[in-house]
């Protein structure tokens, strides 16, 4: 196949990636131009075709921040869609003292991710994908697309303070976003999302 016009797919695992950046400088780089800084690392043959974000919505007081990350990413992006699961109330237990608490679990979004990588390969939607994430569950997912669509090219991009053997050894290639990156690639402080309607960065995400 000739490399030119390659089509590129990323799919984004919202909360590896939130993690790794978290880890790395704080809020710094949670405004993020996902389509700006993926475009970074495309090769001259290759055009943006699609960028899947999946995550799931916090409880607690960080829930409308990201709620309106969610709404800019979307209006801001020409070719990014989001892709909210949900959390899950589960019950934690101490067995050594008995004490009982109750946490939460993210259900969905690394199971859709999956979904949507293959999917995408067996419709023939991409030519190479970029998968952002250091979560070696990535991995059936990926020999799935190597069974189905062996012709497309799959590469890791690891979040900050993130890396996988295991998937490194399953993809073509992998790259890594170094610590400072994202804040290079910040979405506007102010997005108009509608007429009338604009949401702005956190205060509390500088």
């Amino acid at each position: 196949m000739n490399s030119a016009g390659r089509r590129v797919a990323a799919y984004v695992d919202g909360f590896n990636l939130y993690n790794g950046m978290h880890d790395a400088r704080q809020r710094r780089g949670l405004w993020l131009d996902l389509e700006s800084l993926l475009s970074t690392l495309l090769l001259r043959d290759q055009s943006l075709v699609a960028v899947h974000y999946f995550t799931a919505l916090v409880t607690g007081p960080g829930r409308s921040a990201q709620q309106d990350y969610l709404i800019a990413l979307e209006a801001q992006g020409k070719v990014t869609t989001t892709h909210v699961g949900r959390f899950q109330k589960k019950s934690m237990g101490c067995k050594a003292c008995g004490a009982t608490w109750t946490s939460h679990e993210e259900k969905e979004s690394d199971v859709c991710l999956a979904v949507q990588l293959v999917e995408d390969a067996a419709t023939n939607r991409f030519d190479v994908a970029l998968i952002v994430s250091a979560d070696s569950d990535m991995k059936p997912a990926i020999d799935s697309v190597r069974r189905i669509a062996p012709d497309k090219r799959l590469v890791a991009v690891f979040p900050p303070r993130r890396s996988s053997f295991t998937l490194q050894q399953a993809t073509d290639a992998s790259l890594q976003i170094f610590d400072r990156l994202p804040e290079r690639h910040l979405l506007p402080s102010v997005v108009t999302v509608a007429p009338g309607h604009k949401v702005a960065r956190p205060a509390r995400w500088h």
